[in-house]
């Protein structure tokens, strides 16, 4: 078992909290972006890589085997807040007209908890070479199929499933890697970033980076939909393996995000649904929309990560040992 499933890797919470900041930030340009071309650009960067990276992390600090405590984790730490998170964020769309789901439809950034259910369960079948390639065979392959959609997030699960077998077997390695090498791995993410902008500029549908659309409604290349969707995970891989040379090794707010990165995705879309439907960001001059969302994604990320350590005791496993100790007690009285 590696180590990052063993200690705290500050460098790797480090690149969890800048991820997140970026989630945030893509979340709240995501509209105001509509009517600006730098934050379209922005926008389109942004998705080229934050959520492979974000899955590639998550693959390293999981677990191939499941023993029955596991199934009981994911119930009580995926399956409790998902189904708790719908709810709400339901509720909250109706008071703020933002986007329609279907129940069964995680509901916007809910997606990702769902895919993660899947991705452990699936993770033991995977956890290989040649499961890896599998996983990205599978993944061209799913999108021929137009029945494969937002329905359970079953469409991003199997997008994204190979960024999470890879950084299972190889994360931590090329993560280490890329703090020895920081100018090629730094060159690489631009490149790659870079090769991204340029096919969006290009006719590059951005909805394709997302992984939620089969090759009918988004795919990267009309005439080669399978092998354009190779290309934009090789580049999401490359420039989310490169991202991690531009992250410092302990910079002590990222990682306190990084730490607290749970509460940050689950609550921030609320705050980012209020903020839109409020009409604010019309209300910002358009030469300073960059830099007020960019200071206002810290603030979020920064108001909701403390409530990470009460929401992980919310979700968290009955403890075995209250029960048990229960039980002695209880033995002990009726002993006496």
């Amino acid at each position: 078992m590696s180590s990052v499933k063993n200690s705290r890797n500050t460098h790797l919470d480090a690149l969890r909290g800048a991820g997140i900041l970026l989630v945030v930030f893509g979340h709240l340009i995501e509209q105001p972006s509509s009517g600006s071309p730098i934050l379209q650009s922005i926008y389109v960067g942004i998705y080229s890589f934050h959520m492979p990276l974000f899955v590639f992390l998550s693959g390293m600090f999981a677990r191939e085997r499941l023993e029955a405590g596991d199934y009981s984790k994911i119930v009580w730490t995926l399956v409790l807040p998902l189904v708790v998170f719908q709810f709400v964020y339901t509720g909250m769309s109706r008071l703020t007209g933002w986007y329609e789901y279907s129940l069964f439809t995680p509901y916007w950034l809910l997606w990702f908890i769902a895919s993660m259910i899947f991705w452990r369960l699936l993770l033991p079948l995977f956890a290989s070479p040649a499961g890896l390639v599998v996983a990205v065979v599978i993944s061209m392959a799913a999108g021929y199929d137009d029945g494969v959609g937002y329905t359970l997030s079953v469409s991003r699960t199997l997008y994204f499933l190979p960024f999470f077998v890879f950084g299972h077997l190889y994360g931590e390695q090329l993560a280490a890697t890329a703090r020895r090498h920081p100018f090629l791995f730094a060159l690489m993410f631009v490149c790659c970033v870079g090769a991204v902008l340029a096919w969006w500029k290009l006719g590059l549908n951005p909805g394709a980076l997302t992984g939620s659309r089969d090759y009918t409604s988004g795919a990267a290349d009309a005439s080669y939909p399978a092998l354009a969707r190779l290309g934009l995970m090789l580049l999401g891989a490359g420039a989310a393996m490169g991202f991690a040379a531009l992250v410092p090794r302990d910079p002590p707010l990222l990682r306190w995000l990084g730490e607290r990165s749970l509460a940050i995705y689950l609550l921030h879309g609320l705050l980012v649904m209020a903020f839109v439907a409020s009409g604010a960001p019309a209300l910002i001059p358009q030469a300073l929309l960059l830099p007020v969302l960019a200071l206002l994604s810290v603030l979020v990320a920064v108001a909701t990560a403390p409530v990470d350590a009460p929401m992980r005791r919310l979700f968290s496993p009955p403890r075995q040992g209250r029960s048990n100790g229960f039980s002695v007690r209880r033995r002990a009285s009726t002993a006496s």
